[in-house]
């Protein structure tokens, strides 16, 4: 069955980590990266732990928010595959 088959015995899953070459997303993370340093040395070590909380739950919510458009994606394809199967 090829694909299905793969499906069903699990050696098709989502990818565990997601990189990028993408050169907008690699500037973006390197200005984060610049701003992260510059708060580590201004801030207390309570605001630290305050910021590292606030990154935590973000990074969160990204993981629940790609999950969704995974799913969302997987889901549209489907639709896409079966419209166009059901087609005369």
């Amino acid at each position: 069955m090829g694909a299905i088959s793969d499906l069903y015995h699990g050696k098709i899953s989502a990818p565990a980590e997601i990189t990028t070459n993408n050169e907008e997303y690699t500037a973006l993370n390197s200005q984060a990266e610049e701003l992260y340093q510059a708060l580590k040395k201004q801030l207390s070590v309570d605001e630290m732990n305050l910021l590292e909380k606030l990154i935590d739950l973000n990074q969160e919510m990204a993981s629940v928010t790609s999950e969704d458009s995974y799913i969302r994606g997987f889901r549209d394809g489907s639709a896409i595959i079966m419209d166009a199967l059901n087609r005369k």
